[in-house]
């Protein structure tokens, strides 16, 4: 019950993340557009306008280093992001695995024949394969397409008769 619950945090967590991540990439993302397009600006007024290079409040090199290191935080940034979210899609990964089954300190592996079959009825058969592993094999005794129309024609005229002998009663009984 635990690993439900952990399973379904972790599902809340990870989308919480890939929102959060998402609009913070947006955000660098649209950051980056107008640092670019400011720099553009700022290169156009210098070499084109010949403003000169400290009208923008800083020379046109420091604004180039100011994007560059912008570039690299941000970069920095989303690889943590990435990897962070990839380590919580791992975990999910890792909880919904099976966990092995070990019978008296080996572990069991598990063949069913008819391959793929959901349902019915199964005999189980263990062979030691050596000390530390086992087979279990499941053999399918009673197909299920056998075993519900039994169950369901048996139900069937059990419920039939006794509803058929009341409303034969009620009837005698309102006359």
């Amino acid at each position: 019950m635990a690993d439900v619950e952990t399973k379904d945090k972790l599902y809340a967590f990870e989308e919480k993340l890939r929102r959060r991540y998402s609009l913070l990439s947006k955000l660098f993302i649209l950051l980056t557009v107008l640092l670019v397009s400011w720099v553009v600006i700022v290169i156009f007024s210098v070499y084109i306008l010949r403003y000169g290079y400290n009208w923008a409040l800083l020379p046109l090199n420091d604004w180039i280093l100011l994007v560059s290191i912008l570039f690299l935080i941000f970069i920095v940034l989303e690889l943590i992001f990435y990897f962070h979210y990839s380590s919580v899609k791992n975990k999910i990964v890792e909880l919904e695995k099976p966990k092995p089954e070990f019978i008296n300190g080996k572990r069991v592996h598990v063949y069913t024949y008819p391959e793929g079959v959901e349902g019915g009825i199964f005999s189980k058969t263990y062979v030691g394969i050596d000390e530390h592993n086992v087979l279990r094999l499941r053999t399918l005794m009673v197909p299920p397409d056998e075993l519900w129309s039994q169950k369901t024609s048996g139900q069937n005229t059990q419920d039939i008769e006794p509803s058929q002998g009341q409303s034969s009663k009620e009837e005698e009984e309102k006359k």
